[in-house]
């Protein structure tokens, strides 16, 4: 198969993704579990988009990318076994969000009365507000890692993340061999195996939990 052909497979993969998406919101009521399913099709449709222009050349870039995709479908799997668990993710955009005006506000130079300043409190508060009006409890992230063992991913996620760590932190490897190195034909095709194969069942799984009929988008 071509570079070209690869990359028309995953374009499909990632409309299949946003046809999904969209027919979430243009068929189901709308609630919060339906706009969060149908924000995770968006986000896979858009790391597909990005795996193919990044291959096949960019392997820290697919790397990357396999990762989130991977991640995203490990958190999508959590979320469907419980109400619960479902409820914590949502709370967790709020202390996301928190969490990135704090940092703002340590950082800032401006005074406490610029109108930034005042927007980013006013921001704070309106999200307090949120948190219980919808009855959410501010959340820390996932450990993916904790996540993949009752699915009996765990295995997986440490063979995964040996190869990960190496391209998309800042390794030796990579800084001292990036350009003087071809991408490893190899390890490029486990990370497109890999993004095609954990986007596939996110999207199967979406389906599901939609009611829908698999592979019907």
């Amino acid at each position: 198969m071509t570079s070209q052909e690869i990359q028309k497979n995953l374009l499909e993969l990632s409309g299949k993704a946003t046809a999904l998406g969209h027919r979430i919101t243009e068929t189901l009521e709308r609630s919060e579990k339906n706009v969060a399913l149908s924000n995770f099709c968006g986000y896979i449709s858009g790391e597909l988009r990005h795996v193919s222009g990044f291959y096949p050349d960019n392997i820290s870039g697919l790397a990357w990318l396999t990762r989130n995709l991977f991640e995203t479908n490990l958190i999508i799997r959590h979320v469907l076994t419980s109400e619960s668990n479902f409820l914590e993710w949502l709370g967790q955009a709020l202390q996301d969000e928190k969490d990135v005006i704090d940092g703002l506000l340590s950082l800032s130079t401006d005074s406490r009365t610029s109108p930034a300043e005042t927007q980013r409190r006013v921001r704070l508060a309106e999200l307090q507000d949120m948190a219980h009006r919808h009855v959410l409890k501010f959340s820390k992230p996932f450990r993916i890692s904790e996540i993949a063992k009752p699915l009996d991913l765990l295995e997986e996620y440490n063979s995964l993340y040996k190869l990960f760590s190496k391209y998309v932190h800042p390794s030796s490897l990579l800084i001292n061999c990036w350009h003087r190195q071809t991408p490893d034909a190899n390890r490029t095709n486990i990370f497109l195996t890999k993004s095609q194969t954990y986007s596939g069942d996110s999207i199967y799984r979406i389906n599901g939990a939609c009611g829908f009929q698999s592979g019907a988008t």
